[in-house]
């Protein structure tokens, strides 16, 4: 004999499925609120470590590459990134879950499809605290990256002038020589290249200058004239000829071809036309 269930027991087996139903649906969309936000802070505090890494390269070739003082503001911007991530992770996700069924109880069963998925208020609290620690730490990068700028044009121009007057000798010094090249690459490829080791380019840059300091005499027209007690018309002849013009017998005096005369490298590298 087959039984047949109440009208009531019907209705009652169908609210709970839709009961099980509707749960199952809030549930679905709580892990997709909390999905959403965590990928959200993920997001930001990825933009954060990269802009923290810039920060500590370029103050680390800063003061261990040129002596340089970090400024005062790189401490108070390091401390408020380590307080805008000081949420850990469970508590971070039990603020977007908490969040997420305060905001769900109101949802109605059919309004749940094509639901758009917005962030928490705990998440957007976090996501402005890092931003804002973000723009401080990206603020005090940029501010010594001017400063860099200008060691790095000053630098420039001291390997410029020590090349001009490297073509002028003919690079007899392949050390020097050498060490030109290679500063002219740290200067132009390296220097502000934040995805590189600063541990590297100041370890380079040392040796760089250790070998610089070596060779003071090749470094500038002025040192060269100081070394080998030369006129200024000297110098300036010989400048002539770092600009490819041609020098004559008739435009030198006989000072400054005795002034060549003695110094090695301005007798091999000259070539005067009658």
């Amino acid at each position: 004999m087959s039984v047949v269930k109440s009208l009531p027991k019907v209705a009652d087996a169908l609210e709970d499925k839709a009961r099980e139903h509707k749960q199952a649906q809030n549930t679905e969309y709580h892990v997709s609120v909390a999905r959403h936000n965590v990928r959200e802070i993920n997001s930001e505090l990825e933009d954060l470590e990269d802009s923290l890494r810039d920060l500590r390269y370029y103050k680390t070739v800063f003061v261990d590459a040129f002596d340089g003082s970090a400024p005062t503001m790189v401490n108070s911007a390091v401390q408020a990134a380590e307080n805008a991530v000081e949420v850990t992770q469970s508590g971070l996700l039990s603020n977007i879950q908490n969040s997420a069924m305060d905001e769900a109880e109101t949802v109605l069963e059919e309004d749940l499809t094509g639901l758009e998925v917005e962030l928490t208020p705990e998440v957007k609290k976090q996501r402005s605290q890092i931003r804002s620690a973000k723009q401080m730490i990206d603020n005090v990068s940029e501010n010594i990256q001017t400063k860099l700028e200008s060691k790095r044009e000053t630098w420039s121009r001291r390997v410029s002038a020590a090349e001009e007057l490297q073509m002028i000798l003919g690079s007899q010094n392949s050390d020097f020589a050498r060490t030109l090249n290679h500063m002219h690459g740290l200067l132009t490829r390296d220097m502000m290249d934040s995805s590189e080791s600063a541990s590297r380019f100041v370890s380079e840059w040392a040796n760089a200058t250790d070998n610089w300091e070596e060779h003071q005499s090749l470094q500038s027209f002025d040192d060269f004239k100081q070394k080998h007690d030369l006129s200024d018309s000297t110098i300036e002849d010989v400048k002539t000829l770092s600009r490819s013009q041609q020098l004559t017998l008739a435009n030198v005096s006989i000072d400054t071809l005795e002034q060549m005369k003695r110094v090695d490298e301005l007798e091999s590298a000259v070539e005067l036309s009658l």
